[in-house]
């Protein structure tokens, strides 16, 4: 799997569903944990070591991910699976505050592969423990844990276009449990500000009546085990 390394200035925390674009006032930025757009301290090369993948994972999970209705195709889909380090203690003190005990928390997105199945779904696998627990800086084993899922759409990839970016946390993970989230169908391919990154709303009864059925179309996600 691809990994795309970043870091986070804290762990994710349970998540509020933003509101729909329509709703959202003009220069509002709305906050995901589940982002790549986090930022944080740099620490420095000696404390950034290569963090490495687990060799031999062995908690499968499935992502399943069903279009619906949207305005057109999707070109670019890229789904990750996201891990935190949970014990700042086996971190090293940041270059800002080298006296002192917080440290960025290292954040690693690993891509999950998807393909088309017979009934025309996303579904990719991944691992809950492909992120290798070990003492990466000489002060305690670091411990991964996985975060959650997200799903990065556009319509054809350029620069500019909205991203549509649902996700699951790793808490909605469950076989009996699927997620719909609701877009406007405006907001496709485009929408200022350029580039802008559209959560949607989970569940149909949290978007507001007075929009109709015909303005939104729905992405739907379902994260489970892999039974053996």
């Amino acid at each position: 799997m691809t990994r795309i390394p970043r870091q986070s200035p804290s762990a994710p925390t349970p998540r509020t569903r933003p509101a729909l674009r329509a709703l959202a006032t003009a220069g509002a930025v709305a906050l995901a944990p589940l982002s790549l757009l986090a930022c944080s301290p740099t620490m420095t090369t000696s404390a950034s070591p290569e963090y490495r993948q687990n060799p031999a994972p062995q908690q499968a999970y499935r992502l399943t991910m069903r279009i619906d209705d949207a305005p057109g195709p999707f070109g670019s889909i890229v789904a990750l699976a996201q891990f935190d380090v949970q014990n700042r203690e086996c971190l090293p003190p940041p270059d800002s505050n080298p006296g002192g005990r917080q440290s960025p928390v290292p954040t690693m997105d690993l891509e999950i592969p998807l393909a088309r199945d017979a009934d025309g779904a996303w579904v990719g696998t991944f691992h809950t423990d492909a992120m290798l627990d070990e003492d990466y800086h000489g002060r305690g084993t670091c411990v991964w844990q996985w975060m959650g899922t997200r799903v990065h759409l556009r319509a054809t990839g350029a620069d500019g276009e909205t991203i549509f970016l649902p996700s699951l946390s790793a808490h909605e993970a469950s076989p009996e449990q699927t997620v719909d989230f609701y877009f406007l169908k405006e907001g496709y391919p485009q929408t200022s500000p350029a580039n802008y990154s559209d959560l949607g709303i989970a569940g149909r009864e949290r978007v507001p009546a007075d929009l109709a059925d015909e303005a939104l179309f729905s992405i739907q996600l379902r994260s489970e085990a892999v039974r053996p």
